[in-house]
């Protein structure tokens, strides 16, 4: 089915089908935090209303895909010929969304707050050392830095999900700093250890389990952030924020979860 799609004129909103089973809205396409955070915002709107045939709300970047059960909107008479109806629900979800937003009801936050309303930080331990850090040494050939400049820049960034994607798990976060930013390899590894924190471009990333991969590997964590059942920090989701903090060899032994 080819998709349809309209626009939402007042917040530039872009309403497409994807198949006929899901909505994807979308901004800008850029890798930006207020964008992120109009994503997310809508996200928790939607999901408030609890309305039963949405099946899943994925958040990435610029876009919110939602899940529906098309026979459920068949039921409740949303879904009719050629989908036109569908398209109309989506735009009067965008509409209902942008009011409540200007007349200051939203009834949630975007991000994880403490007491004094400032943002929750998940902070991961790093292990930099060479035998973990495998491309440490490249990236600071190439880029003409420091290895423990390069350890100072990655963890003074609180950085932010963009999205979960790749693998289970696998949280995009940015941006990287500058003069720490280097490009994936041409040509990806058979085999990234689990728990290794690599670059790839503006982002970093923690592999959740032994795969292929391309990134630059400049250290590993100890700790599993992602499991099927609960785990020290539990699943990753966009709008978080995550520090890395530094841990030595012998830390990482000991805090290792991956044994």
């Amino acid at each position: 089915m080819s998709s349809k799609e309209t626009i939402f004129e007042k917040s530039k909103w872009n309403v497409n089908l994807l198949g006929d089973h899901a909505i994807v809205f979308s901004l800008t396409a850029n890798m930006q935090e207020e964008i992120i955070e109009k994503i997310i915002e809508l996200k928790n709107w939607i999901e408030l209303a609890k309305n039963d045939f949405i099946i899943e709300s994925i958040p990435s970047y610029h876009t919110l895909t939602l899940v529906y059960d098309i026979q459920q909107f068949y039921k409740n008479k949303i879904a009719i010929e050629n989908n036109h109806s569908i398209i109309a629900f989506a735009n009067s979800l965008l509409t209902q969304f942008e009011l409540t937003k200007k007349n200051n009801q939203l009834q949630f936050e975007t991000e994880k707050k403490q007491e004094n309303n400032s943002p929750i930080i998940i902070r991961i331990p790093v292990c930099y050392d060479l035998s973990l850090g495998i491309d440490l040494e490249n990236l600071s050939t190439k880029n003409n830095i420091s290895i423990n400049e390069i350890i100072k820049k990655h963890c003074e960034e609180i950085y932010l999900v963009y999205c979960l994607g790749f693998l289970p798990g696998f949280a995009y976060m940015g941006k990287v700093n500058t003069k720490i930013q280097i490009a994936r390899h041409a040509s990806p590894r058979k085999e990234v250890m689990a728990g290794s924190v690599g670059i790839a471009g503006e982002q970093t990333g923690i592999y959740p389990m032994n795969s292929p991969g391309g990134w630059q590997i400049i250290g590993r964590t100890p700790l599993k952030i992602f499991d099927p059942n609960p785990s020290v920090l539990g699943k990753l989701q966009a709008g978080d924020r995550i520090q890395f903090y530094p841990i030595d060899f012998a830390a990482f032994e000991k805090l290792n979860e991956y044994k």
